[in-house]
């Protein structure tokens, strides 16, 4: 059976995703092995876009600071990689990039990023200035282009305001997302998706999802790439 026919539909993919933890299904099946279909009856769209190729580029990027511990980090895992399989059985060529960040910002490899953690503050601009640099090579009018982010929301003072919504606001993408993972709810000082939210959720190419837990984590995913559907 073919590896695009391993799940009919967005329903069959949700199972799956309750029966075995995605970090365990990658590690053992490899990335190309398990993507989303790309004609999953909850995704496909009549019309189909001549303008670019039908290349797609991806920057994840996630907050490395010390407060992501490891039940944060589970969450982001949980709900990017079928983010990455959907986009990646969707176009002909995907190409990916991983984004940390604490107070400052560095690019890694796929194998790192759910993993590493640093003891340091969080200036989420940071990230946002290195997604600038990595989407140079990447043309708007020649590549479809998702960016997408998640943390805890919590963040340098004014940062969100001043520095990362301004920087969304400059950077050309199909879907920008940040998605909080706040177990437990959110805290007091976490306010960046709430920010991102009243400042851009007007947008048809941004979306804010929140996962407190395992069992939110299918929502947050259709939440997202719905918001894609209706920009398209």
């Amino acid at each position: 059976v073919a590896a695009l026919d391993r799940w009919a539909s967005f329903a069959a993919l949700e199972a799956e995703l309750d029966r075995e933890p995605v970090s365990r299904r990658i590690r053992r099946d490899g990335l190309d092995a398990v993507p989303f279909r790309p004609d999953d009856e909850r995704f496909r769209h009549p019309e189909v876009i001549e303008k670019r190729e039908r290349n797609v580029v991806v920057v994840n990027v996630r907050d490395a600071s010390g407060s992501m511990r490891e039940t944060k980090r589970e969450l982001v895992e949980r709900v990017f990689t079928p983010m990455d399989w959907y986009l990646t059985g969707k176009y002909d060529a995907a190409e990916f990039h991983y984004v940390v960040h604490d107070a400052e910002a560095w690019e890694v490899d796929r194998g790192e990023f759910f993993g590493v953690q640093s003891g340091g503050g969080t200036r989420i601009s940071s990230a946002y200035e290195l997604v600038e640099e990595i989407l140079e090579a990447y043309p708007y009018s020649e590549w479809n282009r998702y960016v997408f982010a998640a943390g805890d929301s919590e963040n340098a003072g004014t940062d969100t305001k001043e520095n990362v919504i301004p920087r969304m606001q400059s950077i050309d993408a199909n879907l920008h997302a940040y998605v909080e993972t706040q177990p437990g709810g959110s805290a007091t000082n976490a306010r960046h998706a709430d920010e991102v939210e009243r400042a851009l959720g007007d947008r048809s190419n941004v979306a804010v999802a929140r996962v407190e837990r395992p069992a939110d984590v299918t929502d947050a995913i259709y939440e997202i790439l719905s918001t894609e559907a209706e920009e398209e």
